[in-house]
């Protein structure tokens, strides 16, 4: 049986470590040349974590990431909104929320396989047949494989080809990220400030802390640079706090990265022999911090099926693994949603009733879908 992946990302990568290891011939293909150190913070949950248990990998994850300890919720001027102490919800399952470098857990995933590699290659053309997928490889190679994995990221190409139709949510919103030196008394503490139109969070990692201004989109984003771009962040976060303005601060030293907030949730992960993983079969908005975990648990939990199957009972296969995941990503996704709702409004009346509902209404109702996924099975 050989499985052809198309995307080196999370997904792809721990899915081809663990089929490699179940003894399947996989070919992982990736459209960039290299993996350079670029992307912001990660977090992953207890029951994501664990599945670098199986590519022999979490030593290193824990070498390389902090524990999350609490979560503190502020509004623009200062006022305090919630608090979520992770280490009294995840000691009892002898879990934790760790953060770390996107680039250092991709690094991580690339120690767990051993299966071949194409970089800059990516898939140009698709023809399904009964008994597998061919695929035409930039390279112009013709590749047979029994399944043809699209774990390629939000704006899929394989999922185009194949023919799966999905809307791409654009929320009206942009991430702008960047790196700041970490302050030491927060160091295992997620911060995040709720203003009105306009989000700003501090992410720690070893080392250094991600900042997050999330603010309306400018209509002239595409051909802004670093300075108009620093400029817009310095306008939009006028009047938060002081450790806001540190992080603004430090925007003159750092390069800004501009991340458009769009989701989707894919109607169709199955066709015939093609499969949807990962931000391919949902793309998850980070309000939640929950897609890289869901990901990772989801290729999981295909791998465990496909390693039950041979090539004729892989439909058989995909169907319970998406039986399996569906319902489980499907609400997490609405849970980043329901937040997001609660993030992107311009209404300053809508936001304040929003503060008031916060001061009494703990974050762990709201966030419960994604704390039940560390108790619930997939």
């Amino acid at each position: 049986m050989k499985i052809l992946i198309s995307g080196g990302g999370m997904a792809g990568l721990l899915l081809a470590g663990l089929l490699e290891k179940k003894g399947i011939d996989v070919l992982l293909i990736e459209k960039s040349q290299s993996y350079d150190r670029v992307g912001f913070w990660i977090g992953l949950y207890p029951f994501s974590a664990n599945t670098l248990r199986d590519i022999g990998t979490y030593s290193s994850y824990v070498a390389s990431s902090i524990p999350m300890e609490a979560y503190r919720m502020w509004d623009a001027e200062g006022a305090a909104l919630q608090a979520l102490s992770f280490k009294e919800i995840f000691d009892p399952i002898h879990g934790e929320l760790r953060a770390l470098h996107r680039a250092d857990l991709i690094d991580i995933l690339r120690q767990g396989t051993r299966a071949p590699h194409r970089m800059g290659t990516s898939i140009t053309n698709i023809h399904v047949r009964e008994d597998g997928v061919e695929a035409m490889l930039s390279s112009g190679e013709k590749c047979h494989a029994d399944l043809l994995v699209a774990a390629d990221g939000i704006h899929s190409s394989v999922r185009a080809l194949a023919g799966i139709h999905t809307d791409l949510l654009d929320w009206g919103f942009t991430a702008f990220t960047w790196w700041m030196p970490t302050v030491e008394e927060l160091q295992t503490t997620v911060q995040e400030y709720w203003g009105h139109g306009a989000l700003f969070g501090l992410y720690p990692i070893r080392e250094k802390t991600n900042a997050v201004a999330g603010i309306p989109t400018p209509h002239n984003l595409g051909s802004m640079d670093q300075s108009a771009i620093k400029a817009h962040i310095r306008r939009a976060l006028e009047g938060f706090p002081a450790l806001p303005k540190a992080a603004i601060a430090a925007l003159e030293h750092e390069e800004v990265y501009a991340w458009k907030m769009m989701d989707h949730c894919a109607p169709q992960w199955i066709k015939s022999r093609i499969v949807l993983v990962g931000d391919a079969a949902a793309g998850f908005l980070p309000t939640a911090g929950v897609g890289a975990s869901n990901a990772l648990k989801s290729a999981q939990v295909l791998a465990d099926e496909i390693g039950r199957a041979d090539a004729q009972s892989l439909p058989q296969a995909l169907s319970l693994w998406e039986q399996r995941v569906r319902h489980r990503v499907e609400a997490n996704h609405e849970a980043s949603r329901r937040l997001a709702r609660m993030i992107f409004t311009r209404s300053d009346l809508f936001a304040s009733g929003r503060d008031f509902i916060l001061k009494h209404l703990p974050m762990k109702v709201i966030a419960d879908d994604v704390l039940a996924s560390n108790i619930n099975p997939w």
